[in-house]
């Protein structure tokens, strides 16, 4: 049974408590679920949110690559930054694809050309944002980690009240006989 057919369930179970209110079981466990629903959307985000730099940084890397390849050898050559391919098996300019993303690389005159300094501190940018994209992960991660042991907590608290609600009911029951 989804979230959402147990939870229309519960709502429908304590609508028909006398009194409107139900149960604090009841009430508890409705608010539990509504947490959990609430937690899993979170989760989702995350989840995307690291995909997307994930695929970023797969992208960044190809990007490196290539710079590093097309670096001229020589400090007074011009060479053209190129292009890579990325994870997706587009074709991406790099320099085009480095403005694109905020990433310093020189604009002489619109070209996307440059002497082997210019591609040093074209690797040099693109290094420090992959090192800052990566710090970002390791955040995420951890905030990740968190929303799971909160979603774990949600479920442990929701499966004890449940199983109270069910001695309770068992002992007057019991006591019934």
């Amino acid at each position: 049974m989804s979230n959402v057919n147990l939870q229309n369930q519960l709502d429908r179970n304590v609508s028909n408590i006398p009194g409107g209110g139900g149960s604090l079981g009841a009430l508890a466990l409705l608010l539990q679920i509504e947490r959990y629903n609430n937690l899993e959307v979170q989760v989702r985000d995350e989840f995307e949110d690291m995909q997307k730099r994930n695929d970023w940084l797969k992208t960044a890397n190809s990007a490196l690559a290539a710079l590093r390849v097309n670096r001229p050898a020589d400090d007074k050559a011009i060479k053209d930054y190129g292009t890579f391919v990325d994870p997706q098996g587009n074709t991406q300019n790099i320099h085009q694809w480095m403005l694109e993303n905020g990433i310093p690389i020189e604009q002489n005159k619109g070209d996307a050309a440059g002497v082997q300094s210019e591609f040093d501190a074209a690797i040099s940018n693109l290094k420090a944002r992959i090192d800052t994209a990566n710090s970002e992960s390791q955040i995420s991660v951890i905030h990740l980690q968190s929303l799971m042991d909160k979603v774990n907590q949600t479920v442990e608290l929701a499966s004890n009240l449940v199983a109270k609600d069910g001695k309770a009911k068992e002992s007057i029951l019991g006591n019934i006989r």
